[in-house]
């Protein structure tokens, strides 16, 4: 199939908002893990969707907003007792199903969670550190946490590049967040340049990242590698 830069760019924005599902989401990330393209345009949306998913906090509906959802499915008045016993055995199995999905949740996270080993810890010069970068111990996946008060303009990002030994340009990794933490999926030459590099920077580029594929911004963070990663 011919992937046109518009149809990445659409296909990593449903990825990212969760809408690509099942068989096609499968699908875009196997394009990712084969191109780099793919893959870019998949972190692009990931990072300007960062801000928003970090933003969002759980809300406790309101007694008049649990009336209106048991209007909705069915639930009517009924005898006191009778409205009593089933309210408790709706609320008894809402319960039991939680916390199965939690158990199976956290089962699948201790069984699939990665073994992280630490490659970089990234600072400016006589600062602060600034982000801790981890990969995988399959080194298929980066994580990147941020360890201090990243001050950027709205309208410029950090971006994270691995630096080849010899020649080469450099490659990036995508953009540093601002807060929390970011994984990422890596494709087959991101992770043979990462293991084979000494060294990774950071530059500033414009808001979404380089529009070139190089730094075009100046360096301010250049570390080098773990030798225990």
């Amino acid at each position: 199939m011919n992937y046109s830069a518009q149809l990445l760019d659409e296909l990593a924005a449903q990825y990212a908002l969760g809408t690509l599902r099942h068989a096609a989401r499968m699908r875009f990330e196997r394009l990712c893990s084969a191109r780099s393209d793919a893959l870019a345009a998949r972190q692009r949306w990931e990072d300007r969707l960062l801000p928003l998913d970090l933003a969002v906090r759980p809300a406790n509906p309101s007694a008049d907003v649990w009336l209106k959802i048991q209007r909705r499915v069915g639930i009517t008045a009924r005898p006191r007792n009778a409205r009593r016993f089933h309210v408790q055995w709706w609320q008894g199995a809402l319960a039991a199903s939680l916390l199965l999905a939690v158990l199976v949740t956290a089962k699948l996270t201790i069984w699939n969670a990665p073994s992280w080993q630490p490659v970089a810890v990234l600072a400016q010069a006589n600062q602060a550190p600034l982000w801790k970068l981890e990969r995988s111990a399959d080194s298929r996946e980066i994580q990147i946490r941020t360890l201090g008060v990243v001050s950027l303009p709205a309208t410029q990002s950090y971006e994270l590049w691995v630096l080849p030994t010899g020649e080469g340009h450099p490659v990036s990794l995508g953009l540093l967040p601002r807060t929390g933490a970011v994984g990422r999926a890596l494709t087959r030459a991101q992770q043979n340049l990462l293991l084979a590099a000494t060294k990774v920077a950071v530059s500033i580029e414009p808001l979404g990242g380089s529009p070139t594929g190089l730094p075009t911004g100046p360096v301010v963070i250049v570390a080098v590698i773990s030798r225990t990663a």
